[in-house]
């Protein structure tokens, strides 16, 4: 009977453990031990007096006996309790800490990488954009650019071109006059030479005249001066 107590006691004790770990106060515990206890002793008190007289010392006696052993149980289950409330509060402390403390560190790793995550992807839409912007105003002065510089060589080889026939032209026109003055100076030429030649024949003709006349106005001087000779 005293080691049925003592276990029940030892159950309730650990049930108030449990009851601590799961957020209940010990103190509560210990009173439902407490009121066990006395609940045992007013059993047993009520249990002595139905008794006979005979049996009345005896009973007496065993109540004592059952007191002082329920005393004894009850500040073993009190110390039981409080041992296994306490080992069993410091345990769920640091089960309940540690849990926390990791939820928190995985709650926060995951606030700070979604965090980074959208900044990242902020940061690369933004550059991304600036880029597209960058290339798309490059694209268009470089094909404006393109644009004025085939202008300008279109510009270029067409006053090119009209120089190149203004200078045919004028080539051209300097050649036919070129050779229109050839021409002429060649007809000059030829009518010089032919009255160069005309007046030479003319000149030799006068010559040969003239030679023949004082040849023979030398012979007729030449006879006239031996019949002077003769004659005297």
């Amino acid at each position: 009977m005293k080691n049925n107590r003592l276990m029940k006691n030892l159950g309730k004790a650990t049930v108030a453990a449990a009851l601590l770990a799961t957020g209940v106060s010990p103190v509560l515990a210990a009173t439902e031990n407490k009121t066990e206890v006395k609940s045992n002793k007013t059993a047993a008190e009520s249990s002595s007096k139905k008794t006979s007289s005979p049996e009345s010392s005896k009973a007496s006696s065993s109540s004592e006996a059952s007191k002082s052993s329920s005393s004894a149980a009850s500040s073993s289950s009190k110390k039981a309790a409080k041992k296994s409330a306490k080992k069993s509060t410091k345990k769920a402390a640091k089960k309940s800490a540690k849990k926390s403390t990791k939820k928190a560190a995985k709650k926060s790793a995951k606030k700070s990488t979604k965090k980074a995550a959208k900044n990242t992807k902020k940061v690369a839409k933004k550059t991304t954009k600036k880029a597209a912007k960058a290339t798309k105003k490059s694209t268009k002065k470089a094909a404006k650019d393109t644009k004025k510089a085939a202008k300008t060589t279109k510009k270029s080889t067409k006053k090119a071109a009209k120089d190149t026939k203004k200078a045919a032209k004028t080539t051209k026109k300097s050649t036919k006059k070129a050779a229109k003055d050839t021409k002429k100076a060649a007809k000059t030429a030829k009518k010089s030479t032919k009255k160069a030649a005309k007046n030479t024949k003319k000149a030799a003709k006068t010559t040969k005249k003239s030679t023949k006349k004082a040849a023979k106005k030398a012979s007729a001087k030449s006879t006239s001066a031996s019949s002077t000779s003769s004659a005297k």
